[in-house]
């Protein structure tokens, strides 16, 4: 084989035919007086649903502009908690006191709805904006362009400054690393380019304050067999930190031979939140784990974080992508690391492939405020 086809395949990762593709948009924006007052006018904070007519207002206008744009399924969020997205072949929206997330099979569910509290003024409105149809990763780029349209037009009937919506389009791959040996036949062959390579290929340019983030988290389920790996000792109330000290060396030795050089392990029911970050940093708010990453850092280490009195229903594997994981081809090489070291995980816990689950979802995040 030629030179340049070696280097070409080595750049090409191979999934299961059965991965989930998932594509959403967020427009998220803060609420002021001055938007209150434009959208509803003047209003009394006393009354029990002081701001029932603003959030009407603007969630009826955002449907209407949806559907002026054949978009199918937008959710308007203004309770302050954070949206998350997920495939699942049953419809569901499920909050907690933090999150709200929606659960949808891009291929069958539509809807859209209005979550907010109408006593309450939020801090910021989030529009969410959910793809549909069968190729989300072939289509992305007219959707995000679709998207962008429709926001310029929402902003544009409230008299808000494109410059105030902070824009993010996030997309994720997801399948189970040993699908093969499960039965499941034929496989995708994805390059995984960047966003913006992508976009522009498509003749759309991001705007130049644009910031990406690509990682991947793998959750593995902690079973009883997994539970019996290590001898624990229960004398004096719960410790299961022998069991996660031992996965976390898994982990931390198969990282480092794959070189993958910035990652977290986490086994304490906290839901991890990677976001880009000019300060690396870890942060525990109430039931969110915030994970801050700079893809410029490129040697940031290893982050271990479980609570050594809890038995946690699964543990997370987290490798987030430096500025040098980057190919001219795309991030197909750093997914393929990736998965070398799940498998090199996989063999230290002695993983049964045709009967237990190691779920890959592989995000690519990419943010700007437009016209800025």
């Amino acid at each position: 084989m030629p030179l340049s086809r070696k280097r070409n395949v080595q750049h090409k990762v191979h999934i299961p035919a059965s991965a989930r593709e998932n594509q959403y948009l967020l427009a998220k924006f803060k609420i002021t007086d001055s938007l209150i007052e434009k959208v509803a006018g003047a209003i009394d904070s006393n009354q029990e649903h002081a701001y029932l007519d603003f959030y009407n207002k603007l969630s009826t206008l955002f449907f209407n502009i949806n559907e002026e744009f054949d978009i199918e399924s937008g959710q308007f969020v203004a309770n302050d908690k954070l949206a998350r997205v997920r495939f699942s072949p049953e419809k569901l929206t499920a909050q907690t006191a933090q999150q709200i997330l929606f659960l949808y099979n891009s291929r069958y569910h539509h809807n859209q709805n209005a979550y907010f509290d109408a006593s309450k003024q939020a801090r910021k409105v989030h529009l969410v904006f959910l793809a549909n149809g069968d190729e989300i990763r072939h289509n992305s780029a007219k959707f995000h362009q679709k998207v962008v349209q429709a926001i310029s037009k929402f902003a544009e009937q409230i008299d808000l400054p494109l410059a105030a919506i902070r824009i993010s389009d996030h997309q994720h791959l997801t399948y189970d690393l040993f699908a093969k040996d499960k039965g499941i036949q034929g496989n995708q062959v994805h390059k995984l380019r960047s966003i913006s390579n992508r976009y522009a290929a498509d003749d759309i340019t991001l705007p130049s304050n644009s910031d990406e983030l690509t990682y991947a988290i793998a959750d593995m389920p902690i079973n009883r067999r997994l539970r019996k790996l290590v001898a624990l000792d229960h004398s004096e109330g719960g410790n299961y930190s022998p069991l996660y000290n031992y996965i976390a060396d898994a982990f931390i030795s198969a990282a480092k031979k794959h070189q993958l050089k910035n990652g977290a392990i986490i086994a304490n029911d906290l839901v991890p939140i990677v976001r880009r970050s000019e300060d690396e940093n870890t942060i525990a708010k109430g039931e969110l784990l915030m994970l801050g990453y700079n893809p410029k850092n490129t040697d940031g280490g290893y982050i271990c974080k479980w609570a050594a009195d809890q038995l946690v229903d699964n543990v997370q594997f987290i490798f987030v992508a430096s500025e040098q994981d980057k190919t001219s081809h795309g991030y197909g090489k750093f997914l393929i690391q990736i998965e070398n070291a799940l498998q090199s995980i996989a063999q230290k816990l002695n993983y049964v492939q045709d009967k237990e689950e190691l779920t890959v979802r592989f995000h690519q995040h990419i943010g700007f405020y437009p016209n800025a």
